[in-house]
């Protein structure tokens, strides 16, 4: 089969990624699905593990965990058929047993597999799956390529989102803006929550006034013009920690969703900026949470202003991504 494949890390500059077309079609064994991809979309997660942000588990490896396919082949006795439409997330595979698996908080478990890091992903025209772990997407009135980001950015939205416990007539800030918040917009528009938003891009501003957001600015030159129940955070930073801890009401929540964070975490004095506030952060995936996304997704219109780009173009669109020379808000490969 075609596939991506990543067997060095180095600046994405240097164009590590390898395109092959002769890369072996998994083979199916108990429980799983054999996927053939039709959308797989492009993450700064990828990124992050093509320039060794994070280490290689696998060697080599396909990276990609925005997933929709159709089924190609089961192992037999499966709730799905050939020919069903299906999503892959992050999350490939978690033990089942531990207390995090069985307290329905699988994206702590110790054994946790992770699509396109530790197994192969999604830069390819197949790709292996476990049944448990796939979402359904037959019934979803959703094109393939809107339904890719919703697998990632859509799911990681939404976990930043609930974990916020803002409600209907509350205010939530988000900092930073791309197509995780354009998600997090779209709940909160249906749900009637105002929406804040902190970016220093003038083109990601015109996307948040565009979606919706009731205030735009950048808190790092000015601040938040009224106390918010909660704050979602993307950037990869730490300094404005105190700050946007202390634009929070008492009982409120900040929210980091960040995979790293480049500059510390400073809070210098706990009565005036952390007491009666919570921090939470996204820390991988759940199924529960993709779930209940598609079912959200039934009632609330979850579509994305993607670009479409051939496969053969990975490697080129990922430049473009670190460089920010892509207008859409996200990115997806046409297999």
């Amino acid at each position: 089969m075609r596939a991506w494949i990543l067997d060095r890390q180095a600046p994405v500059d240097e164009k590590p990624l390898r395109y092959v077309d002769d890369y072996p079609i998994p083979s199916v064994g108990e429980g799983d699905l054999l996927i053939r991809i039709t959308h797989t979309g492009l993450c700064r997660t990828d990124l992050h593990i093509l320039e060794g942000d994070l280490p290689l588990h696998k060697k080599p490896v396909i990276l990609g965990h925005q997933i929709v396919g159709y089924v190609a082949e089961t192992s037999g006795n499966s709730p799905y058929n050939v020919g069903d439409r299906v999503g892959l997330t992050w999350l490939y595979g978690s033990c089942g047993r531990c207390k995090y698996c069985l307290g329905g908080e699988e994206n702590y478990c110790p054994s946790i597999v992770r699509t396109g890091w530790d197994v192969d992903g999604g830069y390819a025209e197949y790709v292996l799956a476990k049944e448990d772990f796939v979402i359904d997407l037959r019934d979803l009135e959703y094109k393939d390529s809107d339904l890719a980001p919703l697998m990632c950015p859509g799911v990681t939205g939404y976990l930043g989102f609930k974990l916020s416990r803002v409600e209907p007539g509350d205010k939530l800030g988000i900092i930073g803006y791309g197509p995780t918040a354009h998600y997090i917009m779209r709940i909160c528009e249906a749900l009637s929550i105002d929406v804040y938003v902190s970016t220093r891009s003038p083109h990601h501003q015109e996307m948040a006034w565009k979606d919706g957001a009731v205030w735009v600015g950048n808190i790092l030159e000015e601040d938040f013009p009224i106390e918010l129940d909660a704050v979602i955070s993307f950037p990869p930073i730490g300094h404005h920690t105190k700050k946007v801890l202390k634009s929070i009401k008492p009982g409120g929540t900040l929210v980091f969703s960040q995979i790293e964070a480049y500059t510390d975490i400073h809070i210098d004095s706990y009565s005036a900026v952390l007491w009666g506030r919570r921090i939470e952060t996204v820390y991988n995936v759940r199924r529960n949470i993709a779930n209940e996304l598609v079912n959200l997704a039934k009632r609330v219109d979850l579509s994305i202003d993607e670009e479409v780009i051939d496969f053969r173009d990975i490697m080129d669109y990922l430049v473009k991504i670190r460089r920010g020379h892509v207008d859409k808000i996200t990115v997806v490969a046409k297999i």
